[in-house]
């Protein structure tokens, strides 16, 4: 396990300033100037372990000296390993660094050059990551010649940038495909062999992205995931323009046939969301989450909805306060026979959560942002005897009734417990309205009144109050005891009674 990767990394970061450091590093770089453990691999007998690389360029503009040296470090062990793994990363130092004023030409054969350099050192790499803060057009440009070397044998590809291969040049053996598109609209697709795929992820791209990418047949308007269990698409880029790239060229939708999915984990906060339309999914699956905002309510009042164990619906902040949604979101959650987990995540703070907003009465997690009186809130755990968790961020405590009291210690009777499941509640309280005492009053009433909870979280709240209140409190109500209190971030004391 010690020598089973090697670490390169070049150029760390200076304590003087990055320009002038890195100008002179460029210049004429040094051994000064890498860190790694290929003398000590070397030195001990220990390079044929090595089944992973990690190399980490840091650079301004020109990366290119550094990667020489890299290469020619690694060249004394290269021999001996068996690499499969591959992670390279540029790091720019100057993060004030413009890449739009990078001549790539300049470049062309600099990129050629190490490319192949490094297919040649470790010609086995399966899998390969491409990673780096601030990517610029050199690191995607290496990128995608690395992962071109490596085509036919890639079965894993994770970029944190988009990365283009030639056309023509497909990844027929790819397992695992993860990518961030980086907001770029016009960004096309490497070729893919979906039937290979296992696992998913594209993130920051447009909810319609061209998925030709996948098909292998010009005339099928039908594309088939055979063996994908894990889809994730966070699509958050603005789509801005009327082109439909989902459809096929006949102007039909594509179908997307997932047989073997077990979890969808989508999130369209920006935009109109097909996939959910054209996506045709197997009867039963694991876990779906889906993050909409109100554009996307018409595409997901079309989904068919599979069985799922775990169901997770989230309306973001950029839904604007609209309900409309909402009739269609329950219908969906109550729908969900079998679930395991129903939850609903309400992030749009303008949005008005009234009892009459959640209609589900099956819902095991419910956590919203908006503004909600304590009235609501009680409806909720009492209309709701499966929920196990519910999260307010912004209770609204004016107006509190009356009968939200705490009776002394010594008072003989108990208060009368609420029917339900709750064991986790977390509390916040309007920013504009505090009222520390009162929001004080409905954390101890809680805490009386649910005896299933094991855990509380509540910001603006006396520690020293509280801790008062369970040590005078738990003789006469024991589940005290094993409740765990977060109060303004920080754990009490463990209640051992």
């Amino acid at each position: 396990m010690v020598y089973n990767c090697v670490i390169v990394q070049y150029g760390y970061q200076p304590k003087g300033r990055a320009s002038q450091y890195m100008r002179g590093l460029d210049a004429g770089p040094t051994d000064v100037a890498v860190r790694t453990n290929l003398d000590l691999i070397a030195m001990v007998g220990r390079a044929h372990a090595v089944r992973r690389a990690q190399v980490d360029v840091r650079c301004v503009a020109n990366p290119f000296p550094g990667w020489r040296e890299v290469i020619q470090r690694m060249r004394a062990v290269a021999t001996v390993w068996a690499v499969t793994e591959l992670d390279v990363a540029i790091n720019p130092v100057d993060y004030r660094f413009d890449d739009s004023n990078i001549d790539m030409a300049k470049y062309t054969d600099d990129i050629v050059e190490v490319g192949d350099a490094l297919a040649g050192l470790m010609p086995d790499v399966c899998r390969l990551g491409c990673g780096g803060a601030n990517p610029n057009p050199i690191a995607q440009s290496l990128s995608g010649r690395l992962a071109t070397r490596y085509a036919d044998q890639l079965r894993s590809l994770d970029c944190d940038y988009p990365v283009s291969l030639p056309l023509g040049c497909q990844l027929t053996k790819l397992k695992r495909f993860q990518m961030d598109c980086n907001f770029e609209t016009d960004y096309q697709l490497p070729q893919i062999a979906s039937g290979e795929l296992v696992d998913l992820r594209l993130d920051n791209g447009l909810c319609d992205h061209s998925w030709a990418s996948f098909s292998t047949d010009s005339e099928s308007q039908a594309i088939e995931f055979t063996n994908l269990k894990r889809l994730c698409e966070l699509c958050n880029a603005n789509y801005q323009d009327n082109r439909i790239t989902v459809r096929h060229r006949d102007g039909h939708p594509w179908r997307l046939h997932f047989p073997s999915l077990t979890s969808l984990d989508l999130s369209c906060s920006r935009d109109i969301c097909p996939l959910l339309e054209y996506a045709v999914l197997p009867p039963r699956m694991e876990s779906i989450a889906i993050d909409m905002t109100s554009v996307a309510y018409g595409n997901i009042a079309n989904m068919l909805m599979p069985e799922t164990k775990r169901l997770s619906l989230r309306i973001n902040e950029d839904s604007e306060g609209d309900p409309s949604g909402l009739p269609v979101i329950n219908r969906i959650l109550e729908g969900a026979h079998g679930s395991e987990m129903r939850q609903l995540i309400i992030d749009d703070n303008m949005l008005e959560v009234v009892p009459e907003s959640i209609t589900c009465t099956t819902l095991t997690h419910l956590r919203a942002s908006s503004t909600i009186s304590v009235d609501t809130m009680l409806v909720f755990i009492e209309r709701m005897p499966n929920l196990i968790q519910l999260t307010l961020s912004s209770l609204n405590l004016s107006g509190i009734r009356v009968d939200i009291s705490v009776p002394g210690a010594d008072v003989d009777a108990v208060v009368e417990p609420l029917y339900t499941s709750l064991r986790v509640l977390r509390m916040d309280y309007d920013a504009w309205n505090p009222q520390p005492d009162t929001g004080m009053t409905l954390v101890k009433y809680m805490l009386l009144r649910i005896p299933t909870l094991t855990q509380v979280t509540s910001r603006r709240t006396s520690k020293a109050q509280m801790i008062s209140f369970v040590e005078a409190y738990a003789p006469r109500y024991p589940h005290l005891n094993s409740v765990k209190l977060v109060l303004n971030g920080e754990w009490c004391p463990p209640f051992t009674g």
